[in-house]
């Protein structure tokens, strides 16, 4: 034998003698009967099987399911968010704004014979939405609709909001802030994504950060908000979360009428996630932050906004352009005869974001409130028949949920430290002693090699 490989083999009977791992000096002991060899290596490989199962066992633990929710019981202490909300007219559309539209695009006034057949297709724009797409099928021959700029339309002839907003706190100032959705021009207050869907300049420069969102504590009695608005203008009520925006397949809208005080309470449901969790990766987790966005195309996420997102895709896959209420979102707008051919898919577009493939995982942060008993009053004399009143108010919540981190990171480090101590004994110092016999070996292979090519020469 040659005095290099003589020389690895001195340095790995030395390692085995010396090392802190468990068994490995028997391996290297001359003084060992070749059975008993034997046996301290299948001992020894047995461990290492054993080790390498269970911290797989472990780390798949880790990858897969690391977090749990457990229920929360200080309410006390609590301020709980109040119900966002979001209204639609059920009529977008102003008489005499519609009039005068008509009269400055094609120079038509109300004694014309055209006049109700332009009014008709300024209101059915203005009231536009996924169920309402077929209205426009008999305007579908007339080239010069083709230009016109709908979403333009719906903004020059929407009423204006005649209201007054109340709300339980007086030093927050809350404001409607008027928006474009699946369902047409609308407007909501106490969101945290106004700029999403607002298209006036004004609104999109609010900072959501700054923004101060409506809170109310356990010990308030009175959370509650009140919107009194024209008496001849029927509204559709959209009550949700501050996280939530409205869209075309959410739960039917509270309706509003003529005369009608309309009071509700909520029950809120509400899972918080703790800071912790964000270490871990949406996959990890099975859930994502609002500020964890599935793209590019809106810098926020919620599961309304992802069902929205995954809509448009699919209107533009379909027909190659997208219906002008997505007007915050990139692509070619729809034409007459785009709006046409996303009426022919109306009813696939309208199913459920499950059966169109949408995949919208849950956030991690979700509040649910739960209506009521609402309760209807028809004012047929008196100052309140002059207008209509929707409160809506918060029933304070006794438990929440919190999803947190059962076994991270550190916890995984750990595990592995017991079971390869457990099985092997082996230590930090021990992993740094086998590097540092790797590198002796790789050194005397060197020097090995370097002296036979050398002697070669």
């Amino acid at each position: 034998m040659s005095s290099g490989r003589k020389k690895i083999l001195q340095e790995i009977k030395k390692f085995g003698k010396e090392t802190t791992i468990h068994g490995v000096y028997f391996l290297v002991s001359n003084r060992l009967h070749l059975l008993e060899r034997l046996f301290w290596v299948i001992i020894i490989v047995a461990a290492i099987i054993s080790s390498i199962s269970l911290c797989l066992s472990n780390w798949n633990r880790y990858s897969a399911n690391p977090t749990v929710v457990s229920l929360q019981k200080d309410y006390r202490n609590w301020n709980n968010p109040f119900p966002a909300a979001t209204v639609c007219f059920i009529y977008k559309t102003n008489d005499l704004l519609v009039a005068e539209y008509i009269e400055r695009k094609w120079g038509i006034n109300n004694t014309d014979p055209q006049y109700d057949y332009y009014a008709e297709f300024v209101k059915a724009v203005a009231n536009i939405s996924y169920q309402s797409l077929d209205v426009l099928k008999k305007y579908e021959n007339d080239s010069a609709l083709n230009n016109v700029d709908m979403m333009d339309l719906a903004v020059k002839v929407y009423p204006d909001s005649d209201g007054n907003l109340v709300t339980f706190d007086t030093k927050t100032k809350t404001k409607w802030v008027r928006i474009m959705t699946e369902m047409g021009i609308c407007f909501m207050m106490n969101s945290m994504f106004p700029k999403i869907l607002a298209f006036r300049e004004a609104d999109k420069a609010i900072d959501s950060k700054k923004q101060l969102l409506l809170k109310c504590h356990y010990l308030n009695g009175l959370c509650y908000a009140r919107f009194d608005s024209d008496p001849d203008a029927p509204i559709k009520f959209y009550v949700h979360s501050y996280f939530d925006i409205v869209h075309a397949t959410i739960s039917p809208p509270w309706i509003v009428k003529e005369n009608q005080e309309f009071e509700i309470n909520y029950r809120m449901q509400e899972t918080i996630a703790d800071s912790s969790i964000r270490s871990l990766n949406p996959i990890q987790r099975r859930c994502r932050f609002e500020d964890e966005p599935l793209s590019n195309e809106v810098r926020h996420y919620s599961s309304t906004i992802c069902y929205m997102l995954c809509r448009y895709r699919i209107v533009k896959k379909l027909c190659g352009c997208r219906p002008f209420f997505y007007h915050n979102l990139a692509g070619r707008i729809c034409d007459l005869k785009g709006l046409l051919c996303v009426a022919e898919h109306v009813q696939y577009l309208l199913q459920p974001a499950s059966k169109l493939g949408c995949d919208c995982p849950q956030p991690c942060n979700i509040i649910a409130y739960l209506p009521q008993s609402p309760k209807i009053t028809l004012w047929e004399s008196g100052y309140f028949d002059q207008r209509i009143t929707f409160r809506w108010g918060l029933l304070p919540p006794t438990t929440k949920y919190r999803r947190s981190i059962l076994f991270g990171f550190e916890d995984l480090v750990v595990s592995f430290g017991g079971i390869v101590a457990l099985f092997l004994g082996i230590s930090f110092i021990s992993i740094i002693e086998t590097i540092f016999f790797l590198i002796r070996i790789i050194f005397c292979c060197f020097v090995w090699l370097f002296s036979k090519f050398k002697v070669s020469q």
